[in-house]
C-alpha cells in the first residue's frame, strides 16, 4: 500500500489492489506490469482527443520553456489564455460570451458559477437571489457548491450543512422544477444547474421536451440557467457543446476536462453578455475570483 489517498475509493476495501496505469496511447492505456486496456471511458470522461498526441506535448513543453505560467490578476494576462478564450468562446456560439479560467477542473467551474450567479444578482439589486437549484442524478463536482447541488445522494452525505439554499429536484420532471421554484418563490432563486445528458449519474438523456420546458421555467422566473459541459463540452454529444445541441441559450456554461483533454489542469466559465456586463462597465466590482 503506498501513501496516495485515492478519490472515490474505499481505501480499506482496495488496499494492496491498486491498478497503476503507467503508460497510455490513443485509446489505449497500460498498467505497469504491460497489461493491455482499452479506455472506453476516456479516463474520467476528459481523454477526449486521446493518449500520446505528440504535438499537444511538444506545445506544452515549449510554452513552458517561453512561460510556464504567470497570473492574470488585475490588468494582466497572457498570449495563450487571451487566444484560448476566444477560441473557447466562438465555439460555444455564445454570442459576446466573457470567458473565465479556473485552474483546477470541473469542481472549481462549477463553484465559480454557483459564485458568479449570486454576485450578478446582488450587482443588479436582487440580492435575494439566493437560491441554487439541482437535479437528482447529477453529478457538479465535489467542491462546495458542486457537494450541495448533488444529486447523487453518496456524494451528499456526511457533511452536514453546506452551501444554504440550495435545492434538488427530479431529473426528469419539469413540472417539479416549477413547483419547487414556486414554493421557494421565484424572487429567491438565482440559478438552475443542468448537465445537458446527465453523466456520472447514469448517461440519462433528459425525457422529451424536459430541457425545453426547464428552459422556459427557468427564463419566466427570471433566474439563471447553468449548462454544467464540463463532461457534455468539446464534442462528446456531436455539437461543440451540448447546449447548442439542445438548444438551451444558457446564461452561463461550465467546463473543464475536454478542453485540455487532461494534458493540463484547466477549466472556467462562459458567461452570457448580460451576466458579464455589470463587472465589465465602468466603475463595476471586482470578481474576486482567482485563476
Amino acid at each position: 500500500m503506498t501513501e496516495l489517498w485515492r478519490g472515490f475509493a474505499n481505501m480499506a476495501a482496495t488496499a494492496g489492489r491498486e491498478v497503476v496505469i503507467a503508460k497510455g496511447r490513443g485509446s489505449t492505456v497500460w498498467d505497469d506490469q504491460g497489461k493491455e486496456y482499452l479506455d472506453s471511458t476516456a479516463s474520467l470522461w476528459y481523454m477526449n482527443v486521446g493518449y500520446g498526441r505528440d504535438e499537444i506535448a511538444d506545445a506544452v513543453g515549449a510554452q513552458l520553456k517561453q512561460l510556464a505560467a504567470f497570473h492574470t490578476f488585475g490588468p494582466f494576462a497572457n498570449p495563450p489564455l487571451l487566444k484560448l478564450a476566444d477560441k473557447v468562446a466562438e465555439l460555444s456560439a455564445m454570442d459576446g460570451a466573457a470567458v473565465f479560467f479556473t485552474s483546477g477542473g470541473g469542481s472549481d467551474a462549477v463553484d465559480t458559477a454557483a459564485k458568479l450567479a449570486r454576485r450578478y444578482w446582488y450587482e443588479v439589486g436582487q440580492p435575494s437571489r439566493t437560491y441554487v437549484i439541482g437535479r437528482q442524478k447529477a453529478y457538479h463536482g465535489m467542491h462546495y457548491a458542486g457537494t450541495a447541488l448533488a444529486g447523487i445522494p453518496g456524494n451528499r452525505e456526511g457533511y452536514g450543512d453546506l452551501v444554504p439554499d440550495a435545492a434538488t429536484v427530479a431529473w426528469d420532471s419539469a413540472d417539479d422544477l416549477r413547483t419547487t421554484i414556486e414554493r421557494i418563490g421565484a424572487e429567491r432563486v438565482a440559478a438552475f444547474f443542468c448537465e445537458p445528458v446527465i453523466g456520472a449519474g447514469g448517461i440519462r438523456f433528459a425525457p422529451e421536451g424536459y430541457l425545453s420546458r426547464a428552459r422556459e421555467i427557468v427564463r419566466d422566473a427570471g433566474a439563471l440557467f447553468v449548462s454544467d459541459e464540463v463532461i457534455t463540452g468539446f464534442g462528446r454529444v456531436g455539437e461543440w457543446f451540448g447546449s447548442t445541441r439542445f438548444g438551451l441559450d444558457p446564461d452561463l456554461v461550465t467546463f473543464a476536462k475536454g478542453v485540455t483533454s487532461g494534458y493540463v489542469p484547466l477549466g472556467g466559465v462562459l458567461a452570457a453578455p448580460h451576466i458579464a456586463e455589470p463587472f465589465w462597465r465602468g466603475g463595476g466590482p471586482t470578481w474576486r475570483r482567482r485563476f
